[in-house]
């Protein structure tokens, strides 16, 4: 540990492999301490979009449509499984549709964990463009489309806005960060990823919403018990090393 500083001010720098914070406090005379003291890791999430489907791979919207895996999204699922085998995951929160019960299912089969199902991270409802191509939907639809983008509180006629995803995702986020585990796994959506990730890293919704994620990727964010409370780091965001091989 060595100690120094400015105007009286002492640096503590404890040996530690572990994330320092820096905290500052008042010694017994009134002197400014600048601490950096070792975070603790008090929970790791990983959060995963569920693997490809059949309408995935033919650049099909799919919101409320639900569709299993197909085979490249299983052969996804299993990749993405044999590299997360040793997270140790207790507990696994995930979509009710079936594309992201499966890719949860073939994960969790590495790990003894329980499942819960989070109807809040169902993917966003697109209304008329659900099966619709991308291409046709940007070709006929420009205005409609071009308002959905820039716009979180616009919907697709029948559908839903960001901003209702967004509502709509808080009370499962506020589950995962409330339950007692420490290794926990998310399978949801594009859209829906983007809001639990505008959640955790409490950003607005239009920032949040420029994060893309792959099908079979997954993120990766420790969160950290401070003196100021929780501190959420991002290990990493839409890893594929796992699909590359």
């Amino acid at each position: 540990m060595s100690r120094g500083g400015k105007d009286g001010a002492q640096r503590l720098y404890p040996s530690t492999s572990l994330p320092l914070y820096p905290f500052t406090s008042l010694d017994p005379n009134g002197r400014l301490y600048y601490n950096l003291i070792p975070m603790k890791i008090e929970k790791t999430v990983i959060l995963v979009r569920h693997a490809s489907t059949s309408h995935n791979e033919n650049s099909l919207w799919q919101g409320r449509s639900d569709y299993a895996l197909n085979e490249k999204g299983r052969q996804q699922a299993e990749r993405l499984s044999m590299f997360l085998k040793n997270e140790a995951f207790e507990i696994i929160f995930h979509s009710p549709m079936k594309r992201a019960i499966q890719t949860a299912e073939i994960i969790g089969k590495n790990h003894h964990a329980e499942y819960r199902v989070v109807e809040g991270f169902t993917e966003m409802d697109v209304g008329g463009f659900d099966g619709k191509k991308q291409r046709d939907i940007f070709e006929n639809h420009p205005e409609i489309y071009r308002n959905w983008v820039l716009d979180m509180d616009t919907s697709i006629p029948g559908g839903e806005s960001f901003n209702d995803v967004f509502e709509r995702v808080k009370p499962g986020v506020e589950e995962i960060m409330g339950c007692p585990n420490q290794n926990i796994l998310v399978v949801g959506h594009a859209m829906v990823n983007r809001a639990i990730l505008g959640h955790l890293l409490k950003m607005h919704p239009i920032p949040a919403r420029k994060f893309g994620m792959d099908n079979g990727a997954f993120s990766k964010f420790l969160i950290y018990n401070t003196p100021h409370g929780r501190h959420i780091t991002v290990d990493s965001w839409n890893n594929t090393s796992h699909l590359d091989t």
